[in-house]
């Protein structure tokens, strides 16, 4: 019984010194973790509307979007959007023009299976931007839909519905929204 006890209050000392580490490691990377993020949202958001010179970040109800300007005159949006793939969530970030009419997007984080689904990002050899992602551009949101006008990814059917879906029903009620 006493060894019982004993190898009890050892494992429980053990566990209490692994979670303090974890908690201190997760305290000191926090802020450089942010940072990060943040770096990467506004490299998305030149990318997907490089005509913009500033982005104003706005919410409205619960879509939180950037509002860009060229010269003080707003040409378009940066609406984020979050999709449920085969993995797990996909984050990303739809560039529109005043129109509603789709001018780029760019896929912030996702949790699909390397070799499949994390294709919808991938760059072919050659090319500057995702072959999946460019079939976005110049076509209104509404009108987007999986084998109609946007090619699924082979292996990773889930992920491409996923995402064309996301994007359709965020800036169909983005669009809804801000016309109020």
């Amino acid at each position: 019984m006493k060894q019982l006890l004993k190898f009890g209050l050892i494992l429980c000392v053990i566990c209490m010194a692994a979670t303090f580490v974890l908690a201190v490691t997760y305290e000191v990377t926090k802020p450089k973790i942010e940072e990060q993020q943040r770096i990467e949202e506004e490299t998305a958001l030149k990318s997907i509307l490089p005509q913009a010179d500033s982005f104003t970040k706005k919410q409205s109800a619960d879509i939180e979007y950037y509002e860009a300007f060229k010269d003080g005159k707003p040409i378009g949006y940066c609406v984020k959007a979050a999709a449920n793939g085969y993995g797990g969530y996909i984050h990303m970030l739809i560039g529109i023009n005043l129109k509603g009419t789709i001018k780029g997007l760019e896929i912030l984080q996702h949790q699909e299976t390397p070799g499949l689904g994390s294709k919808i990002k991938e760059i072919a050899p050659g090319e500057k931007e995702p072959w999946f992602l460019r079939q976005f551009k110049d076509k209104s949101a509404s009108g987007i839909e999986l084998k109609k006008n946007i090619d699924a990814i082979t292996g990773a059917t889930i992920s491409s519905k996923a995402v064309t879906d996301s994007v359709r029903t965020t800036i169909d009620k983005f669009l809804a929204e801000i016309k109020k």
